[in-house]
């Protein structure tokens, strides 16, 4: 028997231009740049099924199917509507009016902040805009005023097409990383968002060892050059590497001097502990030093890794 199912959700936050609102988490929102469709390649053509949001009699969809739809959804090849698209350079000239660089920063933890909840093991979690449900969560305080800050941007953008918080986040986050200097970075759209929060608990503590950082990430499906690599994130923000608005590779350099290590005085307090970790662990430093080496490799390296993590536990629509 062959299953088929179509299923078109069309639900945007902002309803006009100029409305700067929020208004999250964003229910049962996806984005609309294209229509999911799954057929099982095993299945036969016996039955086939078609729910579209444009039907005047089936078009109304109970929001309590949607939960069970999204998994099966999730199973599919990750079809993506590629950079340069039409929605793409939408989602970038508004994320633009309203991301400076002063604002990068917490834009980016954003992005770590939403994926950073994907396990490998049971493919849960991950870039799907739950990070709206979380923002009481302590691990993310600081994180509203970001929202707010695309909520802005999201209002315009979904007044012309809607589009997902996790594809708003995903580009709005390789943004952050261009507008402070860093590599351009081109992610693909077509995520959707989830209906509930990520579990908890899955975030990499601040206080782990080179050894529990390692665990967290592999745990995420990310390697160790990886962690170093990301990590270089902090080279923006207010944790005392180089510049707070410039995306280099001051976060490495600043990290074999270790300036913590001082007595006293302000140096101490640069960094995370977990930062301070890496240093200390052979796998780790020879990582940071060929980054502090090369700017040019350490922009390769976070522009992949990048990509990777935006692309963790994503379930997509299918084109």
């Amino acid at each position: 028997m062959r299953l088929g199912v179509s299923v078109s959700v069309r639900c945007s936050i902002g309803t006009a231009s100029g409305n700067t609102q929020t208004d999250y988490p964003a229910k049962f929102q996806r984005s609309s740049f294209s229509t999911a469709n799954f057929l099982p390649d095993n299945a036969s053509s016996d039955l086939a099924v078609s729910i579209s949001s444009s039907s005047s009699r089936r078009g109304l969809i109970r929001i309590a199917t949607l939960p069970c739809l999204l998994p099966l959804i999730g199973c599919l090849p990750a079809n993506a509507m590629q950079p340069g698209s039409k929605e793409y350079l939408l989602i970038k000239e508004e994320v633009r009016k309203v991301l400076s660089k002063g604002k990068a920063a917490g834009v980016l933890r954003l992005v770590f902040h939403d994926a950073g909840t994907f396990d490998i093991d049971d493919s849960t979690g991950g870039m799907n805009g739950s990070i709206v449900y979380e923002l009481e969560r302590p691990e993310n305080a600081g994180l509203k005023k970001s929202v707010k800050v695309l909520q802005k941007a999201k209002t315009q953008i979904d007044a012309i097409q809607p589009v997902s918080w996790a594809d708003m986040i995903a580009v709005a986050g390789a943004e952050a990383v261009e507008v402070c200097g860093g590599p351009p970075i081109q992610v693909s759209l077509g995520r959707l968002d989830t209906l509930v929060p990520d579990p908890e608990g899955r975030l990499p503590e601040e206080s782990l060892n080179a050894s529990g950082l390692k665990k967290c990430f592999q745990s995420k499906g990310f390697s160790t050059q990886e962690l170093v690599a990301l990590s270089g994130a902090h080279t923006i923000g207010s944790k005392g590497f180089g510049s707070p608005i410039s995306f280099d590779n001051s976060y490495y350099k600043v990290l074999l001097e270790k300036p913590w290590t001082s007595s006293g005085g302000m140096p101490s307090m640069i960094g995370l502990p977990s930062d301070h970790a890496l240093v200390e662990d052979d796998e780790c430093l020879r990582w940071i030093k060929k980054y502090a080496d090369s700017e040019n490799l350490f922009f390769e390296d976070f522009k992949n890794a990048y990509v990777k993590l935006v692309n963790s536990g994503v379930r997509r629509n299918s084109l």
